[in-house]
């Protein structure tokens, strides 16, 4: 996989190739995954190279998304283990 960084000189949307848009739909008080493929137009022939290069997207993006997931989970225990000693330091004072 070659990797290289968007020079943002021009729109991504711009660019005439296939698309993957995936959304998180809301359901039964959750959310589950929708995803399309889209083609620039409808004569746009599909080939490997372009498959592979939206797979390739697809694995970097799960790894970002599964960084933001680890960041969440950090601070939401920190918030906890921070309640926790507050609470245990209020209830010290309470004895005194």
């Amino acid at each position: 996989m070659r990797i290289i960084a968007f020079d943002g000189d021009s729109e991504l949307e711009d660019i005439p190739s296939l698309a993957i848009v995936i959304k998180a739909v809301p359901f039964e008080k959750s959310f589950v995954p929708a995803f399309f493929i889209q083609s620039p137009d409808d004569d746009h022939d599909m080939n490997l190279d372009e498959l592979n290069a939206l797979m390739d997207g697809v694995e970097i993006a799960q790894r970002s998304i599964d960084r933001i997931i680890a960041f969440i989970l950090k601070q939401s225990y920190r918030e906890e283990d921070n309640k926790h000693k507050n609470y245990e330091t209020d209830g010290e004072e309470d004895d005194l």
